[in-house]
């Protein structure tokens, strides 16, 4: 099915004007050695542990973030890189800004 603007033609996707992508936290000196613990502990234990990056969505043109959120766990960031990736295929700029604005910076 194919996505179409009021105008009737077919919409371009999210992903030719914005990306997404993982950006380490910083950390340095006791929030870093907490953190550490942190995510070592709850991979260990399987509870899980604090977010290890941010997921953040740029436009290409200028790097621009529009979107910022912690993207939560290794298994939990990996899942949200993949479904924000397959939205940004998916959707128009309007459409997945109107589905993900919320988590703006």
């Amino acid at each position: 099915m194919t996505d179409h603007r009021p105008g009737g033609s077919p919409a371009e996707p999210a992903a030719l004007h914005l990306r997404a992508e993982l950006r380490e936290r910083r950390r340095t000196g006791m929030r870093k050695f907490m953190h550490t613990t942190l995510l070592l502990a709850g991979e260990v234990t399987g509870a899980g542990g604090p977010s290890v990056a941010d997921l953040v969505v740029v436009r290409r043109a200028t790097s621009t973030p529009v979107i910022r959120t912690k993207a939560g766990t290794l298994d939990e960031a990996d899942a949200l890189l993949r479904t924000i990736n397959e939205d940004l295929a998916r959707l128009s700029v309007e459409e997945f800004l109107d589905e993900w604005g919320h988590l703006r910076p």
